[in-house]
């Protein structure tokens, strides 16, 4: 037969403590999944402008779709943050913004910086 040692209620201090840390990430989650799932859908969206390149030979209409991409995204690219260039074998795309996150103890800064090289053939 056990006796009373006196523990009641210690698992409850337990399970708030692990609510606690459970909230914290899924609101850390909430904050951080969308912007880094724009970021991906951006960078293929450049990578896809890159690819195709060659069948735009209008590099400054490549530069307003790029641009506009980010506005629809509510991205914060500047056009000087974005680089087209074309070569007679090759363009190369860059682009590079900062976004930050407010995880309202502490704000993170995401920076996104890719380069994207395709052939023209």
């Amino acid at each position: 037969m056990r006796g009373s040692t006196g523990q009641r209620g210690e698992g409850r201090l337990g399970l708030l403590i692990a609510l606690a840390l459970v909230g914290a990430a899924a609101f850390a989650l909430a904050r951080y999944l969308p912007v880094r799932i724009t970021a991906y859908e951006f960078r293929d969206f450049i990578e896809q402008e890159c690819r195709t390149a060659a069948v735009r030979p209008n590099d400054t209409k490549i530069v307003e779709r790029i641009m506009n991409k980010a506005e629809e995204l509510d991205i914060p690219l500047d056009k000087k943050n974005l680089q087209v260039k074309r070569t007679q074998s090759e363009m190369s795309i860059s682009a590079r913004y900062e976004q930050p996150i407010d995880f309202k103890v502490r704000q993170y800064v995401y920076v996104f910086d890719h380069r994207y090289k395709a052939p023209l053939f």
